[in-house]
């Protein structure tokens, strides 16, 4: 009886074991083959360790993996790609402390009294504020569930930013300070009305493979799909100034957003630079269960200019944000001081 238990006991373990090993097989050699930081280890030492890291007294495949998942995006410096699993998230535990050091106390504060939402204003002398925040879309493999989830957000955005260039503006600042990300194609495609149509922004693999955001009579195409549908677009005759304000709060789809705006003469950056979660992530389903964000791309704004750490202001506005007075708020107050001096 004792020696039919260790057979089975045995032919658990290697069943499991197993399970691990080629769940952590296909998580591993995406990584190595698709992530924009490839380029930064040597695999053929780093492989025996990572294998050797695989907990194989894990029951569950997909727990001991979500474990060594971490341990991997470490050894690459990788400060973005993620790994889900029930609930549970894990990424390079360095990754916390690289952000959070980006994160200002009035940010956080700001935060707190729910100021990261959508919401407009206009300030005295015609200028126009819109606060967009993240647009935060659950993960599907359902594409026509996700452009309509993504046209929602944009139609949105665009509605606001309507309401505003309805009247007589003489500068518009667009704060982006409390973007946390979400949706890239979402926010781009909600900002329609103070882009131009054609390229307005491009992923670039480490292959030098390039996918471009165009923007076609207002709505948002990702290569030839086309990502946003909006409705009642308003384009004013003349775009006024725009004032972008950024932070370390501002982060991946976000700081895309920023760097869609950029390449512009009439367009200027105020704030802090960005947190630097900057990659371009593609959701890959490993099981229903189990999903995969990869940093697969970096950033590029319409001129070809690719963004590998941060966006960086163009008037440094280290703090005194003040969301809840923003006529006391000194990025917006820098903003303002160029619309109405060109400085």
């Amino acid at each position: 009886m004792r020696k039919f238990f260790f057979c089975v006991l045995l032919s658990f373990c290697a069943s499991t074991l197993y399970a691990q090993k080629t769940l952590f097989d296909t998580v591993f050699t995406l990584v190595k083959e698709r992530s924009v930081y490839t380029q930064r280890v040597n695999w053929d030492s780093l492989t025996p360790i990572m294998y050797s890291r695989l907990d194989v007294t894990k029951a569950d495949s997909a727990e001991a993996v979500l474990a060594t998942f971490g341990t991997l995006m470490q050894a690459l410096k990788d400060m973005h790609s993620s790994m889900s699993y029930k609930g549970k998230v894990n990424g390079n535990p360095d990754a916390w402390a690289f952000v959070n050091s980006k994160i200002t106390p009035e940010m956080r504060e700001a935060v707190k009294k729910g100021y990261d939402r959508l919401r407009i204003a206009m300030l005295p002398g015609n200028y126009g504020y819109i606060s967009i925040p993240a647009a935060g879309i659950e993960a599907t493999e359902d594409m026509q569930v996700a452009i309509e989830k993504m046209t929602a957000i944009a139609q949105n955005i665009s509605d606001s930013l309507c309401t505003l260039q309805r009247k007589p503006l003489k500068g518009l600042i667009i704060d982006l300070r409390l973007n946390t990300g979400g949706s890239t194609p979402a926010l781009i495609g909600g900002m329609a009305s103070v882009l131009p149509d054609g390229r307005c922004f491009t992923f670039s693999t480490s292959g030098n493979a390039r996918e471009e955001m165009r923007l076609k009579e207002g709505n948002l195409f990702y290569d030839t799909l086309q990502m946003t549908k909006l409705k009642n677009l308003c384009r004013p005759k003349k775009t006024p100034k725009v004032a972008v304000l950024i932070s370390g709060y501002t982060t991946s789809a976000g700081e895309h957003a920023a760097i869609a705006l950029k390449g512009s003469s009439h367009t200027r950056f105020f704030g802090s630079p960005t947190r630097g979660q900057i990659t371009g992530n593609e959701t890959i389903f490993l099981r229903k269960d189990v999903t995969l964000s990869l940093s697969t791309a970096w950033a590029e704004d319409k001129t070809g200019k690719k963004y590998m750490v941060d966006v960086a202001p163009d008037v440094l506005v280290p703090d005194g944000a003040d969301f809840e007075h923003l006529d006391n708020d000194k990025s917006v107050l820098a903003a303002i001081s160029w619309f109405a001096t060109g400085k």
